[in-house]
């Protein structure tokens, strides 16, 4: 049962997440806690289902979203870059960072088709996710085997985040009183 829930909980990571979650899940395979070709599997319907919602967002929804969210701003920049070279941008926009939900928005508010855009982002969705596992299975084994020289690494995590949170909470006074 905790499988499912894992895998479920990873398709929704990678949905709305995506690098991040998927790398995680990778060390996490790597560890034998998962299966990789589920984690695979997964990561690649994910998204592709996301890229298609947020195509038809672009689609029905376009001028709402393009001009009253933060999305506003890289509208711009995903244009340019569709004008310079099309085939590139459908290609190479889930490694720019920032251009992974706003990229099939744009898309869908343009004359491309469904299928041609599907074409593209299954495409590049295989190459992205096989990219990601590489990496995770790579600095995963760095992570895992320094890992294991730490005693206590749950001591440091704890307060490093209390570190953090303390030096945030002094910047936000500060700044306050500023």
């Amino acid at each position: 049962m905790h499988l499912l829930v894992s895998y479920i909980l990873l398709f929704l990571g990678i949905f709305f997440e995506g690098e991040l979650i998927l790398l995680s899940a990778v060390i996490a395979a790597h560890q034998g806690l998962l299966n990789i070709w589920m984690v695979i599997l997964i990561a690649i319907f994910s998204t592709i289902l996301s890229d298609i919602i947020y195509f038809n967002v672009g689609k029905y929804k376009a001028k709402k979203w393009l001009t009253n969210s933060k999305y506003a701003a890289k509208y711009e920049v995903v244009q340019q870059k569709l004008l310079k070279n099309r085939t590139k941008m459908l290609l190479s926009y889930r490694f720019l960072y920032g251009m992974r939900i706003i990229t099939p928005i744009v898309l869908g508010s343009q004359e491309i088709s469904i299928s041609k855009f599907l074409k593209y982002s299954i495409l590049s969705t295989i190459i992205w996710c096989f990219v990601i596992v590489g990496l995770g299975y790579v600095f995963g084994e760095l992570i895992i085997n320094n890992l294991k020289h730490i005693e206590k690494i749950e001591y440091y995590f704890i307060g490093s985040l209390i570190a953090i949170t303390v030096g945030f909470l002094i910047f936000k006074m500060v700044k306050r009183k500023e």
